[in-house]
């Protein structure tokens, strides 16, 4: 006779089993909610040091100038320890700026030379260890533990738009030719004027530029699956292949990655966990164009997946890659617009939903896709973008098919 087990020990293992699974739940649980509490800490602490570095030496700078100007996403901008010169290279217009502040022209002539001398040789490396902000942000995020720290490349700022090989000799002999064409301007300093030269970038410059990323541009695309035009073309209109790119969000570098999100985000995808970028780690355009290609990939083959069409998923994504893909599926979600004409998302009925709106752009022709979205998309600026982008992805098309890169 088969021996039966009494249902109050049955019943006393299932409730054991059933509260051990329950206290691992919320062991995971909390494990993640530390963990996100800490990543988001962390970020808020390197945000702050950030913006609080950028107010001061803005305050700074404003002693000596009259209009301060910071790294941006499409100008790159460097002060001297004394901060009496500037060096700035605008890449978007094309053109290196030297100011200085001098009592007379044949002193600042000199100064020029030399500065725009050390413009075309310097590298981004070095540029990073110059500027005091950034150092005093690395310092405060060396010692955090979800920050990821890398030495920035050792690539030329500007010298390579203007000489294939920028020597010595043929920078010297360039420096001191264009410190001849100076004006002077009034300076904030008592008894002091603003002596500057302003020199045009050659006219196939950003097409060097971007054959300086080829390689890396071919290779992320190859592993992930995109067209190298696509990562060209978000590359040009973010920063225009300035490698010291820096908007207010905080984003950096060539593909303008945001650290805690985008940035964290492919970083997990690669790598398996989630790291804060740093900006040295943005800095260095191999990182940069990996996690920017990564995150495009997790925008075309993860969020718009549903949508089928490949043109009206290529529009979709771009606009993602500006705004998000919960502002792109509310443009196709939503039909409340607010006082001023813009769309209103309410994540309360689900226009924020990717899924849901993949549904209706596959009964849209892509031509349809793409001006419903720059009708409906809530701000300009993704509107904008979209068109930026899409102009230049063609461009960058006909310049691989015909090797002009």
């Amino acid at each position: 006779m088969k021996k039966l087990i009494p249902i109050f020990f049955l019943s006393f293992l299932f409730a054991n089993e059933q509260n051990e699974f329950l206290n691992y739940k919320q062991n995971v649980f909390n494990d993640f909610y530390n963990y996100k509490k800490e990543l988001n800490q962390e970020f808020n602490e390197y945000k702050e040091a950030l913006n609080k570095g950028f107010k001061e030496y803005k305050k700074e700078l404003s002693q000596y100038w009259k209009n301060p100007e910071l790294t941006s996403k499409k100008v790159f901008v460097e002060y001297s320890k004394d901060k009496k010169v500037r060096k700035k290279v605008d890449y978007d217009k094309g053109y290196i700026e030297i100011d200085v502040i001098g009592k007379n022209k044949e002193e600042a002539k000199k100064k020029i030379a030399k500065n725009l001398y050390y413009l075309l040789t310097e590298t981004t490396n070095q540029a990073v260890k110059q500027n005091p902000v950034l150092q005093k942000v690395e310092k405060v995020l060396k010692n955090k533990k979800f920050v990821k720290i890398s030495k920035p490349s050792n690539e030329f700022i500007v010298g390579d738009m203007v000489f294939k090989k920028p020597t010595p000799k043929k920078v010297i002999s360039y420096a001191v030719e264009k410190s001849k064409h100076i004006t002077i301007k009034p300076s904030k300093i008592k008894n002091m004027k603003v002596f500057t030269i302003k020199v045009k970038l050659p006219p196939n410059s950003i097409l060097i530029k971007a054959k300086r990323y080829k390689k890396d541009v071919l290779d992320k695309a190859n592993r992930f699956d995109l067209t190298p035009s696509l990562i060209y073309s978000i590359i040009h209109t973010e920063s225009t292949y300035n490698p010291l790119a820096r908007s207010y969000v905080p984003a950096f570098g060539l593909m303008q990655i945001v650290p805690q999100t985008a940035g964290a985000d492919a970083y997990k995808m690669l790598y398996g966990q989630k790291k804060v970028l740093s900006p040295s780690y943005l800095y260095n355009s191999h990182n940069n164009i990996l996690i920017g290609s990564a995150y495009l990939k997790k925008i075309y083959y993860g969020y718009m997946r549903k949508i089928k069409h490949p043109l009206s998923r290529l529009y979709c994504s771009i606009a993602a890659y500006n705004t998000g893909a919960g502002n792109v599926a509310c443009a196709f979600n939503s039909n409340e617009k607010d006082y001023k004409g813009r769309t209103v998302c309410r994540r309360s009925r689900g226009d924020y939903n990717i899924l849901k709106a993949s549904d209706k752009i596959n009964k849209m022709t892509p031509k349809e896709v793409y001006n419903h979205l720059l009708k409906n998309l809530r701000y300009d600026e993704p509107k904008n973008y979209l068109k930026r982008v899409m102009k230049r992805y063609r461009m960058y098309l006909e310049a691989l098919k015909y090797g002009k890169l």
